[in-house]
């Protein structure tokens, strides 16, 4: 399996699919599925009412992760986004040598045969990179470059990015660059920066708050540190539910990873 490096995102346009239906941004929900559960009670939810799209990192670190994927797989109306957890299991599954430790879960508790099955695989690779569901409303794993249109984004920012710095273009550099969303959209040093014509629904990082700038909002709670499963109700705005417990330590704080090599 090559690397995505350059590659343009395509978009998974559901504007039609989501006319007259009510709509729900779940984020990163990592094996959390009683969490997940309870979020649907709350908003009341079901496949002929509402379409779901789901942020990615359904897998890794939860107790309850083949129970999250069989969800996403066989419901009607989710759609899942591509991330940087199902990308890694992609190819882990390929042959590859991958270094987390929090893989080891995804398979300890799906197994082998299941991960390799056809129709999961099948599943996984088909996974969009960017949803759009309204006109100006997108979906995306981690976020995208601020001075790029949504239409030119390269699939490795689409589930890796977390800060911009314009000068050296390195997408990943906490706590010395800014946060992506911090930019206007397309920006630019040598142009006026109009509001933003588009909305970014986006999981990835956790952030405490749900709208982090006037064009992005942050889905992930780290509901699987103990903290909350985030959604985004179209018309209702954001309802959150608690974590049951916290089910790993957060990333500040837990070990360098393992390596499992193929």
């Amino acid at each position: 399996m090559k690397p995505n490096r350059g590659e343009i995102a395509q978009i998974l346009d559901l504007r039609r699919h989501c006319a007259g239906k009510k709509v729900a941004i779940i984020g990163d929900i990592h094996g959390c599925y009683d969490e997940l559960s309870e979020l649907l009670d709350v908003i009341d939810w079901s496949p002929q009412s509402h379409i779901l799209i789901l942020t990615g990192d359904l897998i890794d670190r939860g107790p309850k992760i083949k129970e999250t994927l069989m969800f996403a797989m066989h419901t009607p109306s989710v759609y899942t986004l591509m991330s940087n957890h199902e990308k890694k299991l992609l190819r882990y599954l390929g042959g590859h040598h991958v270094q987390t430790s929090a893989l080891v879960k995804t398979i300890e508790q799906c197994g082998e045969e299941f991960l390799r099955d056809p129709s999961f695989l099948k599943w996984l690779e088909s996974l969009p990179w960017i949803v759009r569901y309204a006109e100006g409303s997108y979906v995306v794993h981690a976020g995208i470059r601020p001075d790029r249109p949504i239409n030119r984004q390269q699939k490795d920012h689409c589930i890796y990015v977390r800060t911009w710095n314009p000068k050296t273009k390195k997408i990943s550099n906490q706590g010395a660059d800014p946060w992506w969303y911090e930019y206007p959209y397309l920006y630019s040093s040598q142009r006026h920066h109009s509001p933003p014509s588009i909305k970014i629904f986006f999981g990835h990082q956790r952030h405490d708050k749900a709208w982090v700038s006037d064009w992005a909002c942050s889905l992930d709670g780290g509901v699987v540190f103990g903290g909350t499963l985030r959604a985004y109700v179209k018309n209702k705005g954001i309802v959150e539910i608690n974590a049951k417990r916290a089910y790993e330590l957060d990333e500040e704080k837990r070990a360098s990873s393992s390596s499992i090599a193929v």
